[in-house]
């Protein structure tokens, strides 16, 4: 079996920035023969933060139509849900089409509704989320109250935000403040599965527009250039921590991620609260991607 694959940059629009994504192509008659452990073996090959498996839908279907399915693995483990997947994915298959007729992604978290901007050219995804905050924090001196909070985006994907007072102390980290990303002893009973990372951030204020701007690194592990699940989590975070008198939103945040990698992601969530204003109601991830390359893979 040969199966085609592509590598996006995802998060920008100039190669070997962003994040680095693999997408392998699985047309419809393989893919009851293609067993999750064997894609799991292959996103252990491209040793990519994820690597994304597209089911193509049938020949007489085009690839953009509707609905299109994916899974997505770490080098690790397969994992629910994650951002720059779901970006660069549907970045992807919007570029491999004269139409815009691609309506959702469909994740193990559920379908995910995709948008494009016609003037800003940022391809936009409607998350499925389910967000809890853990009763237990992280106990850091790097952090500027001394302790963090772990912040689930979906089951089976946590964070803990840990945020810094400055840019000098955000490049002078150097790993996740969990030594095991699996470890479940700050996540409650009925959500301790999945890795935990480590989303560091600086808060830079807001623009005249009134966006908030946010410099970020993530840590699950390694260190990930660009991580759309992790700044969703924390746009979420903090758009509960808005003054209740600001209303339901929307709250605009820009995220910049993987400078200090040399490679930069430019991240864009907007979060809207419920009229009580104590919970979530809808997330929007935003991004583009570039195409790197194309090949083959064989089995």
């Amino acid at each position: 079996m040969t199966l085609q694959y592509a590598l996006v940059d995802v998060f920008t629009t100039t190669r070997f920035h962003g994040n680095p994504l693999a997408i392998v192509r699985v047309p419809a008659a393989q893919r009851a023969s293609l067993a999750q452990e064997t894609k799991q073996k292959i996103a252990t090959e491209f040793n990519l933060s994820e690597t994304v498996f597209l089911h193509e839908p049938p020949t007489e279907k085009p690839l953009s139509a509707g609905s299109v399915a994916i899974d997505i693995f770490t080098p690790k483990c397969e994992i629910p849900f994650a951002g720059h997947p779901t970006i660069g994915t549907a970045c992807y298959i919007l570029t491999q089409s004269s139409t815009n007729s691609l309506k959702e992604l469909v994740t193990k978290a559920g379908a995910i509704p995709i948008t494009r901007d016609s003037q800003t050219g940022l391809v936009g995804a409607s998350i499925p989320f389910a967000y809890h905050e853990h009763q237990v924090p992280v106990q850091s001196g790097l952090v500027i109250t001394g302790s963090a909070p772990v912040i689930s985006i979906v089951k089976g994907l946590s964070f803990v935000l840990a945020q810094l007072p400055d840019l000098e102390a955000l490049n002078g980290v150097s790993g996740a403040l969990l030594k095991d990303c699996f470890t479940s002893e700050h996540l409650d009973e009925g959500w301790n599965e999945g890795p935990t990372g480590t989303k560091y951030f600086v808060d830079l204020g807001r623009d005249e527009q009134g966006c908030r701007q946010l410099r970020t690194r993530m840590f699950i592990g390694w260190e990930d250039p660009g991580t759309g699940s992790a700044s969703s989590a924390l746009a979420c975070y903090l758009a509960l921590k808005e003054a209740k008198e600001l209303g339901t939103g929307p709250f605009h945040y820009h995220i910049v991620q993987g400078v200090e990698m040399g490679r930069r992601n430019d991240i864009y969530v907007t979060v809207e609260r419920n009229e009580s204003r104590d919970q979530i109601s809808d997330v929007l991830l935003r991004g583009t991607a570039v195409l790197v390359g194309e090949g083959q893979i064989m089995l």
